[in-house]
């Protein structure tokens, strides 16, 4: 979608036809609009999943320890954030990205910022999709725990 969205070119020839306000056609926006979808719903399903494995391991260890579980994945996104800021100037370099030019870039440089913008974000989803495909924890199996954990140490309310 940004491929399309983000180009000047297919801005202003839109087939969805969004106004415009100023010099900027509307249609930069869907995008964004699909990423806080996708953005709220890794967080919601964190959370489920965090939930889930606390009581993995709390089956396993006889602790509960939701505390150091937050702690780490908090820690990893902040990670994350920091490693994404301290790549991109190291991307902007490697596009041919030029500050004096201003919006007046190079084709070249255009193409490969636009494919660093799609291209990367598409690897980083494909190697989460594998990171989750890969937890083996699911409906049936937290109903199971659920249960072997109230049978140990009463029920929760």
């Amino acid at each position: 979608m940004k491929w399309w969205c983000f180009n000047p070119k297919y801005s202003t020839l839109s087939l969805v036809h969004l106004p415009v306000i100023g010099d900027v056609q509307l249609l930069i926006l869907l995008p964004a609009i699909f990423i806080s979808f996708g953005i709220g719903s890794v967080f919601t399903l964190m959370g489920s999943m965090m939930g889930d494995t606390c009581d993995l391991d709390e089956l396993n260890s006889g602790q509960r320890r939701e505390g150091m579980f937050g702690a780490i994945y908090w820690w990893m996104v902040k990670l994350g954030q920091s490693v994404a800021f301290a790549l991109s100037g190291y991307i902007l370099n490697a596009t041919g990205f030029n500050v004096a030019l201003g919006a007046m870039q190079s084709p070249g440089a255009l193409l490969k910022l636009r494919l660093y913008d799609i291209g990367l974000p598409i690897l980083t989803t494909l190697l989460a999709i594998i990171a989750i495909a890969t937890y083996n924890v699911n409906e049936q199996k937290c109903h199971e725990i659920r249960a072997e954990l109230e049978q140990r140490r009463g029920k929760t309310t």
